[in-house]
């Protein structure tokens, strides 16, 4: 039996855990929120920190919203669904500064732009299921047991439609990813006629796949291609510019952003993808772009060092764990390019890049020179955040 514990909750951590102090240590509390007076379970102590989950409140925080989810007790998907989502924007601007300083050296004066999306709910147009002997579902809040589900309020109508997704039987894939195009067409990973589609972003058709990863919400994807844009057109653009557009996954990015480039280089390690990209440009019959389908860690230099010109911009957009050390290493010391732009999904990792990219005692490297934040997933405690670098 776990051993309880009592505190007053002041902030929200990044993760979506009440932060509390008890005799000196940190409390992290699964479930609580700031203003709150809660007992908790404890399930991790240290000399430093305690980490549980809230069992009562004895004073409520009028923050505290019922959850929209049947399953929101046990899925691991959704962290801040018992948040109103005013509140739940306000902490997520706020824990981007406080990592920035924290991990990146970053001190931010003035306020960080951030977006909200415009729909809360029903906003996602890419899941991926997990197969279990019960049907296909979602990770619960322990990350092994699959909880099998009927609906996601996450999810878009057109893919909750689909839902629940049976299997037809003993041989079919432990997990299935559905997507959905901007005209309400669903596409399964795995389902004959399913490899390819056609989709559209700020009237740009593209080709995807169900087997590729996507940006999950249409709308606030458009907003950051619209942002690059607008930070883009400040640079005066000569004839000879060079976009490194990296982790280009299909190209998407490179495709819908109305900033000219001479030439587009999109290097991104999955196939699919690849083939993706190269099928839009056959179809457009566009000129001026080169796919490589390549690790960026390993063969990045190569491609900058053969195709840089005269005017050179970076783009990357890497997983979730961010930049690869020897690869920052390797950015930091470039000096024939005028701007990277780094976007991010994980605002830790994005702090301890900034970082690692900074200029350092006798040496220099990229400042954080502009950052806008977009509440990318809503209800989740992810943050996708748009950065410019500039050379210092």
């Amino acid at each position: 039996m776990h051993k309880t514990m009592r505190c007053v909750i002041h902030s929200l951590a990044f993760g979506g855990d009440g932060v509390g102090k008890i005799e000196g240590k940190v409390c992290f509390v699964e479930g609580a929120l700031p203003g709150e007076d809660v007992s908790f379970a404890v399930t991790k102590e240290t000399p430093k920190f305690v980490k549980g989950y809230m069992t009562k409140i004895h004073t409520s925080s009028p923050d505290r919203i019922k959850p929209e989810c049947i399953y929101y007790e046990e899925c691991g998907g959704c962290q801040l669904q018992h948040l109103s989502y005013e509140k739940e924007v306000y902490y997520k601007k706020e824990q981007v500064k406080e990592l920035l300083k924290r991990l990146g050296g970053e001190i931010v004066e003035k306020d960080i732009e951030i977006t909200p999306s415009e729909r809360p709910y029903n906003y996602r147009t890419s899941i991926t299921l997990h197969r279990s002997n019960l049907g296909y579902g979602f990770y619960k809040r322990d990350n092994r047991t699959i909880l099998p589900i009927k609906k996601c309020v996450l999810a878009d109508e057109h893919l909750n439609k689909k839902l629940p997704f049976e299997s037809a039987g003993p041989h079919e894939k432990q997990d299935v990813t559905l997507k959905s195009d901007a005209s309400g067409g669903v596409w399964v990973s795995g389902e004959q006629g399913n490899r390819f589609f056609k989709d559209r972003y700020r009237d740009v058709e593209i080709t995807s796949s169900p087997n590729i990863f996507t940006q999950s919400n249409r709308c606030m994807a458009e907003k950051i291609s619209l942002k690059l844009d607008e930070w883009m057109k400040e640079l005066s653009m000569p004839e000879d510019s060079v976009l490194f557009d990296l982790y280009a996954g299909n190209g998407f990015f490179s495709f819908i952003i109305s900033t000219k480039f001479g030439m587009k280089i999109c290097v991104d390690s999955d196939r699919a993808a690849i083939e993706c990209a190269k099928i839009t440009v056959a179809d457009k019959k566009l000129g001026g772009y080169k796919f490589y389908k390549s690790a960026v860690e390993e063969n990045f230099g190569e491609v900058f060092e053969r195709y840089k010109k005269g005017f050179n911009v970076i783009l990357i957009d890497p997983p979730r764990q961010g930049l690869d050390k020897n690869f920052s290493a390797r950015l930091k010391e470039i000096k024939e390019a005028e701007r990277i732009y780094y976007i991010s999904c994980d605002p830790a990792c994005f702090a301890r890049d900034v970082k690692i990219l900074s200029p350092s005692e006798g040496k220099s490297g990229w400042k954080l020179n502009k950052i806008a934040v977009f509440d990318m997933f809503p209800r989740t405690s992810h943050i996708e955040i748009l950065s410019e670098f500039v050379r210092g």
